[in-house]
């Protein structure tokens, strides 16, 4: 088959936040280096970023030492699984980098004084807001640095060597035109896995977690996957805080069965809370910040004196959703979002294979910076564009420091071909099934949260079933175009990342941070204080377990 070939030093496939952020960051750093960023739509429209997560996690230096955060994230979100010295890395770089963002063009309002203008958001933690214009002004800035960008252009399969990656088969959504693209260093920033159910995370497709698989690159914590957040039933709009004041049909306050203390973000429990009382026959289930209180009367021309705190006045100026139409309707469902982020990468964002690098939500929880928590936004609000953002500075800070001076290596040119044939078969086929049969079957499998995220033995093997199906119908999906060939591999990757859930999932037996078994609810430091990673192995998906060295990242007793 013919293709175009294209060169570069590195190679950036995807051009959300952390792609562009990387690119500029690198050509900064490097200015000889000749950066390439390939994104299947178009740089700076791509991502999530853009599409309502105008939310930076914000640390005020005076105020926080980074390990008090660290403390603070293992006990009550981490669950300890998480690595400590990556998080106070993010913590300690904070503030450089909403400077750096800023330096990019990002619009990130300040005071009078010059600092920059936050609201709280929890016990150490702030936000800023941004423009949602954010990745297109860090677009024009790698622009202006040099970086060189193809748009409408997805990943097929990396090309590697027997020394490690050395470039990716691409090929055009707009016509079919297949390309190989040569690099020195192939960083992927495509995305997590978020199975197209909920529309503002859509974009989150898995094709890098499962090109990186393919390739033989270790995942690790593939089964916190599973995040799932509160949403009108009527709209599918995301109801930001409703947890704290959930109630059932017979008007009883549901929270506080599973409230303890002011959560960061939603926990699993709430979701629970929503399964049991369907299932006991007391839904719908509502929230209801209630009326705001009436003012106080005036006494003889006095000012009225200062309102008295009402629960819920603060959750409801917090959300957007609920502050404009607090007395429509409110029944509320859990939607299904995903996150899996799983490709693991050390602490300069370089996967298991030589010449691979990770950044963003293809590898935030991969990185172990989480902990046991679907990331992002990883129960931190404003921490997915932050930690892209952080990725992205690490991934650069480590391209800096390679040689990248000797020539591009030489690649088998089976590996291109084998890779366009993925795409070519699709095309081949006259009968056979559509993706979206094969993506339904998926949703099916991950949607009902009794069976992805309060999860039981018996509801998960139920799951499988579809997964299963699905993976027999992997290889009899058809296409009519380009882009029907694009949905077919993001429907097998798709398939993969289900697969990988549900079985690290039966492996996992205990209850940690966001993960909730109901036949193994306790946390087991003793047997499960440890990591899952899974590989590809000569076509079949092995799994191991990899000892959290506790002399640096301390758990409590067993």
């Amino acid at each position: 088959m013919e293709y175009k070939t294209e060169f570069c030093d590195v190679l950036i496939l995807g051009g959300g936040v952390a792609g562009l952020s990387c690119a500029a960051a690198v050509k900064e750093a490097c200015p000889g280096l000749s950066v390439l960023v390939a994104e299947k739509n178009f740089a700076g429209y791509s991502g999530k970023a853009n599409r309502g997560g105008g939310v930076l996690q914000y640390f005020d230096p005076d105020r926080i030492d980074p390990w008090d955060f660290v403390k603070f994230h293992a006990e009550k979100i981490g669950a300890y699984l998480g690595d400590q010295e990556l998080m106070a890395e993010y913590v300690s770089m904070n503030k450089g980098m909403m400077d750096r963002l800023t330096s990019w063009g990002a619009n990130l309002p300040k005071r009078e004084d010059g600092s920059y203008q936050v609201f709280p958001t929890g016990p150490m933690t702030a936000m800023i807001a941004t423009d949602l214009d954010i990745t297109l002004n860090i677009r024009k800035t790698a622009e202006k640095l040099g970086v060189r960008f193809i748009d409408k252009t997805a990943l097929i399969d990396l090309l590697y060597d027997d020394q490690g990656v050395i470039g990716a088969a691409v090929f055009s959504i707009l016509d079919g035109t297949p390309s190989v693209i040569r690099a020195k260093r192939v960083v992927l920033a495509t995305g997590s896995q978020n199975y197209r159910i909920g529309s503002m995370w859509g974009s989150g497709r898995g094709d890098g977690i499962a090109a990186a698989y393919r390739a033989g690159a270790e995942l690790r914590n593939v089964e916190f996957g599973n995040f799932a957040q509160l949403a009108r039933v009527r709209s599918h709009n995301e109801v930001v805080f409703g947890e704290n004041a959930m109630y059932n049909a017979k008007d009883e306050h549901i929270t506080k069965n599973f409230f303890r203390e002011r959560e960061t973000d939603i926990q699993s429990t709430a979701i629970r809370e929503w399964f049991t009382q369907i299932r006991d026959g007391n839904g719908p289930v509502r929230v209801d910040y209630g009326p705001p209180p009436p003012p106080p009367p005036k006494k003889d021309g006095a000012p009225p004196p200062p309102k008295k705190p009402r629960y819920g006045d603060r959750f409801r100026m917090l959300n957007h959703q609920a502050a404009a139409a607090v007395d429509q309707d409110m029944e509320v469902a859990p939607l299904f979002i995903g996150e899996q982020s799983p490709i693991k990468v050390d602490h300069l964002m370089r996967t298991t294979l030589p010449g691979l690098s990770a950044i963003g939500d293809c590898s935030y929880c991969g990185s172990g910076v989480a902990g046991a928590v679907p990331a992002p936004p990883g129960r931190n609000r404003g921490s997915g564009i932050l930690n892209a953002v952080f990725a992205a500075l690490k991934c650069a800070e480590g391209i800096a420091g390679e040689d990248l001076s000797a020539p591009l290596r030489d690649f088998d040119p089976d590996q291109a071909e084998t890779a366009f044939a993925r795409t070519a078969a699709p095309l081949e086929r006259k009968t056979g099934v559509t993706a979206k049969q094969v993506i339904g079957l998926v949703q099916q499998a991950m949607a009902p949260v009794e069976q992805s995220v309060w999860m039981r033995e018996d509801r998960m093997n139920y799951a499988l079933t579809f997964v299963e199906q699905a993976e027999k119908l992997v290889p009899e999906m058809s296409a009519s175009d380009a882009h029907g060939v694009l949905e077919c591999l993001e429907a097998e990757a798709m398939v993969l990342s289900a697969a990988l859930h549900y079985r690290a999932s039966l492996l996992r037996k205990e209850s940690r941070g966001w993960f909730l078994r109901e036949d193994y609810p306790e946390t087991d430091n003793k047997n499960w204080h440890k990591w899952i990673v899974a590989k590809n192995v000569n076509g079949e998906m092995q799994f191991s377990t990899e000892e959290i060295p506790n002399e640096r990242f301390p758990a409590p007793e067993s």
